[in-house]
Parts: structure tokens; C-alpha cells; sequence
């Protein structure tokens, strides 16, 4: 494993007196689309309420996105439950029962 990062380091030094390394870091970079999906990913969905409605918890979350996104409700000793939610949209989802821990918050994941 060193000697092959090693090598990477040395290829990469002698690319960079050859005038090749621009070049290669225009590849490494995410280019325009893709780095906007990610800034986008990160706070798609924001948690508005936890509730209890009879006999269960509820998360009501808006999703500020042009897309769908996908979430997960953060329950403290548990497994935490997945949901996806339509773009531009503001809903309630039931995560678990009244004896569950209330949600701390949410997570944004991907689709």
C-alpha cells in the first residue's frame, strides 16, 4: 500500500513539471452538476414539529428541493426509519408508536 502511494505521489509530482497536472485537477473536481446535487443533498429537508397524534409519533418535515428527497428520522436506541418526501412539499410521516423515544431530529440520505 505505501509503495503505491508512493508511486501515485511521484507520477503526480512528474505530471505537474510536465504541465499535465491542470489537467488532472480539472478531472478530480466534481464538475457544475454534480457538485450542485450535493450542496442540494446536504439540507434538502428540514424538520418542522414532532408530535403525537393518538397512538403514534409523528416527524412533519419540508422538503425545500426541486426533487424528491429521501430522509431518515434520527430515534435515539433504534433503528432509524427511511422516508422520501415529493419536492416543494410539506408532510407529516408516523416513524413509531407512543412508547418509542421521540425523534431528535433528521438526517438527509440518499435516494
Amino acid at each position: 500500500m505505501r509503495k503505491f502511494v508512493s508511486g501515485i505521489a511521484a507520477m503526480v509530482a512528474l505530471s505537474g513539471s510536465l504541465g499535465v497536472l491542470g489537467a488532472t485537477q480539472a478531472v478530480a473536481q466534481p464538475q457544475g452538476a454534480e457538485a450542485a446535487q450535493a450542496v442540494q443533498a446536504a439540507d434538502c429537508v428540514k424538520l418542522v414539529e414532532t408530535y403525537t397524534k393518538r397512538f403514534n409519533r409523528y416527524v412533519k418535515v419540508k422538503n425545500s428541493c426541486a426533487r424528491t428527497a429521501c430522509f431518515s428520522v434520527t430515534v435515539a436506541a433504534r433503528r432509524d426509519p427511511e422516508f422520501s418526501i415529493g419536492r416543494n412539499k410539506t408532510q407529516s410521516f408516523a416513524y413509531g408508536g407512543v412508547l418509542w423515544t421521540e425523534a431528535s431530529g433528521v438526517k438527509n440520505i440518499d435516494c
